[in-house]
């Protein structure tokens, strides 16, 4: 028997011995059971394997450093246990391997150097781990990687422009570290790259314009870090973008019009940043739009009707900003709506009853403006709200006992 598999056949218990006695076996697959106890190092006696899948397991302790004996492994599968303790340096013997795949364990220490020797790989995945220190420059030796994940650990430093050399790579993930610094303008080189993933980091600087030669970016996620300066105007070479997360930064400055190019674009998050100035009108284009979420800037001007076209809009968050005048009548084409936030801005005039219309709303947040009249008891016969807002406006008259009789906070 060269090839083995009891994927997902809720095994049990510890590591049968006499598997590592099957020294002729080239495939093992072990994956999605419930198996416990640590990787012996008898595991070095399979040195014929080219997979090995044991995620999806309760395995625990390190990783033994006789897996480097498995050298004409391709795969080595391993995620979702609770391996511990460092990486063996002797990973670095195996030339073959495409893919490493290590996320979901608790393993600990900085990043080996000795990565940067297999430069076959294709995948190397070390999310939510304990991963400590910083970003080895050989990383950058990996040019025929395809795909970097190390989000969910404890990263320090800069990263290194060395990554700048691997041109292959489509998805680069370093979310909820605490990388530092500015992003170094070889990232520009990544013309493959359709995900550039760093949120929640300590990140700074501007946006290297160099950024805008990644034509085939899908997902751009900068969000949570400490980002200045204005978007630049390159971004607009995207062009299949789905969603920019580049919230909570301090960006500053008005939105760039190449803005209006992303026609795929899903979600658009710019809040808790400084932007400035009222809507682009180019914006308008953005069709595909499901959740546009604006708060805490500084915009200015009138909300513009054409808002009223992003039929397929699920969340409209406009709080925190200047806006000001009548909300427009062609807020109420926006059907799909369910987060509706326009709390903290001048907003003036009486609120309209169509806002009971939008039938699929499920928050709505109206404080902290100048509304005034009456408040339509459309709102309380038509709508199934969980959370609802009104304060510190001008109304008059009391609340329709509708709205007193469907929600227990009216505030």
């Amino acid at each position: 028997m060269q090839n083995l598999s009891l994927s997902d056949n809720s095994l049990h218990g510890t590591l049968p011995s006499e598997i590592f006695d099957m020294n002729y076996m080239t495939e093992l697959y072990l994956d999605g059971n419930n198996i416990t106890s640590t990787l012996p190092p008898h595991v070095g006696n399979l040195n014929k394997l080219t997979m090995l899948s044991l995620s999806e397991n309760e395995i625990t302790g390190p990783l033994p450093s006789e897996i480097g004996n498995l050298n004409n492994l391709t795969h080595l599968h391993l995620e979702w246990n609770f391996f511990s303790g460092t990486l063996p340096s002797e990973l670095s013997n195996l030339k073959d391997l495409t893919v490493l795949s290590l996320s979901g364990n608790e393993f600990t220490g900085t990043l080996p150097s000795v990565f940067g020797n297999l430069t076959q790989l294709a995948e190397l995945l070390l999310d939510a781990n304990k991963f400590t220190g910083t970003l080895p420059l050989e990383l950058g030796n990996l040019s025929s990687l395809t795909h970097l994940h190390l989000w969910q650990n404890q990263i320090v430093g800069t990263i290194p422009s060395q990554l700048g050399n691997m041109y292959m790579l489509r998805d680069l993930n370093f979310d909820n570290n605490a990388l530092t610094s500015t992003l170094p303008s070889e990232l520009g080189n990544l013309v493959n790259l359709t995900g550039l993933f760093l949120y929640a980091n300590q990140l700074s600087g501007t946006l290297p314009s160099e950024l805008g030669n990644l034509e085939k970016l899908i997902w751009f996620g900068v969000s949570q870090n400490q980002f200045t300066g204005t978007l630049p105007t390159e971004i607009g070479n995207w062009k299949d973008l789905f969603w920019i997360r580049v919230n909570e930064n301090q960006f500053s400055g008005t939105l760039p019009t190449e803005l209006g190019r992303f026609k795929t674009l899903n979600w658009l998050y710019l809040f808790s940043n400084q932007f400035s100035g009222t809507l682009p009108s180019v914006l308008q284009n953005l069709t595909s739009l499901q959740a546009f979420s604006i708060y805490s800037n500084q915009f200015v001007g009138t909300l513009p009707s054409w808002i009223g076209g992003f039929k397929k809009l699920s969340t409209l968050y406009l709080g925190g900003n200047q806006f000001t005048g009548t909300l427009p009548s062609e807020l109420s084409l926006l059907s799909e709506l369910n987060y509706f936030g326009i709390d903290s801005n001048n907003f003036t005039g009486t609120l309209p009853s169509w806002v009971g219309d939008l039938s699929n709303l499920t928050l709505l947040w109206l404080n902290d403006n100048q509304f005034t009249g009456t408040f339509p008891p459309e709102i309380g016969n038509k709508l199934d709200l969980e959370d609802f807002c009104l304060s510190n406006n001008n109304f008059t008259g009391s609340i329709p006992a509708e709205i007193q009789t469907n929600w227990e906070c009216y505030y």
